[in-house]
């Protein structure tokens, strides 16, 4: 028996096929889509891709373009971070990831970690996160092969050799972000020559998820970006500039190239004050963020407008902890905050460490089998079913 169609109902629905329609005896039969709809978005990946083997109805629905959308935006919603996870990596050195689940590190659980076999995983492979986006993460194994990589499907796309050849004395960067307007995912190489004298050229290429190819693009503005891989905000990557050899101020400006519109753009950085030594482009709460590198603290400023330079506002301060580390490259922009308990994650040389805000004490997490390394690098990534290959 077939469910009558609603003349109410929108296109989305007449796209869908109801449960009674479902191949499989053991499912209630009778049951609208729509509400099954709303059941499965609240569901985990893993159990999502087991359940596309109940019937082919199911199969369809769960791989459907607009479920996997739907199913994106409950789980990016969700302020618990139910659905985030920490991947982590030993950085220029690693050949190991492995990930954990993020709402149990803000609760003080005690995760277990989850070893991640990569695309060309190899002892002697390193492997370099260049970032996250909707799920899918974008990996470079010895800075030549590059992956779009969705951790959670266990899906991966190798992206064709970009032209760019490693040299001595050169420098290779990447960025990974979301073009809105066109719906596509992008990647964005820099190749910096540093021979001579400076200024020294950058030079630069975008791929396309849709076009699957690459193409070059107006050359780095100002000398060599310093921060990399680019920081992803407000759909354009960003990166520190250079101008001069590797000298590295906190007057330089931040370059912006907008991957929709593909120009670049600079603002300035906050004005500190006297004492500034260094700081840290990331992503915090979706803003952009800054650590700001201090004598005997950390301040920590965000962007609460995109591109409005006097929008820049000091959060909060971090005092060095000098039972973990003493030097001040060993700590990372804060990669959330849980607000319920006002803390703030971040990495402190080779752990992951909570600092409360309020009695501005540290306390390190209960990470099992976390990678024992001298300098972790840690990002959030969420569960998704987005595919690395174009629908």
């Amino acid at each position: 028996m077939h469910i009558k169609s609603d003349p109410t109902a929108d296109g989305e629905r007449k796209r869908l096929k109801t449960v009674s329609d479902c191949d499989s005896v053991h499912v209630i039969p009778y049951l609208p889509t729509e509400i099954i709809t709303k059941v499965l978005i609240r569901l985990p990946v893993k159990t999502l891709v087991k359940l596309r083997c109940v019937c082919r109805s199911w199969l369809a629905l769960i791989s459907d373009p607009m479920f996997v959308e739907k199913h994106l935006r409950a789980s990016t919603q969700d302020k618990g971070y139910a659905h985030h996870r920490l991947i982590m990596s030993a950085g220029c050195r690693s050949f190991e990831v492995k990930s954990c689940s993020l709402s149990s590190v803000l609760n003080e659980e005690c995760p277990s970690t989850h070893d991640h076999y990569y695309p060309l995983k190899h002892p002697q492979r390193v492997v370099l996160i260049v970032g996250s986006v909707n799920g899918l993460v974008c990996i470079a194994i010895d800075k030549g092969s590059v992956f779009l990589w969705n951790p959670s499907t266990r899906k991966s796309k190798r992206l064709p050799n970009c032209g760019f050849k490693k040299r001595s004395g050169g420098c290779i960067g990447y960025g990974f972000g979301y073009d809105e307007a066109s719906s596509d995912y992008k990647v964005i190489v820099t190749k910096s020559e540093l021979f001579g004298e400076a200024p020294f050229k950058t030079e630069v290429k975008i791929y396309g998820y849709k076009s699957d190819s690459w193409r070059r693009v107006e050359n780095f503005p100002k000398g060599i970006p310093m921060d990399a891989p680019g920081t992803f905000v407000g759909g354009s990557l960003h990166w520190a500039a250079s101008e001069f050899n590797y000298s590295w101020s906190v007057r330089t400006p931040i370059i912006s190239f907008d991957l929709s519109k593909e120009t670049y753009s600079e603002f300035s950085q906050p004005r500190y004050g006297k004492g500034a030594l260094d700081s840290k482009l990331g992503v915090l709460s979706d803003n952009l963020c800054l650590l700001c590198v201090r004598y005997k603290r950390f301040d920590v400023w965000v962007m609460k407008e995109y591109g409005k330079v006097e929008s820049w506002s000091k959060l909060f301060s971090i005092p060095y902890h000098n039972q973990l580390e003493v030097f001040p490259d060993s700590y990372s922009v804060p990669l959330c905050i849980s607000f319920r308990k006002n803390e703030v994650l971040l990495v402190v040389g080779s752990q992951l460490v909570l600092y409360n805000m309020d009695n501005r004490t540290f306390k390190p997490t209960n990470i099992q089998d976390c990678l024992q390394v001298y300098h972790l690098e840690a990002y959030t990534y969420i569960e998704s079913l987005v595919s690395p290959y174009p629908e």
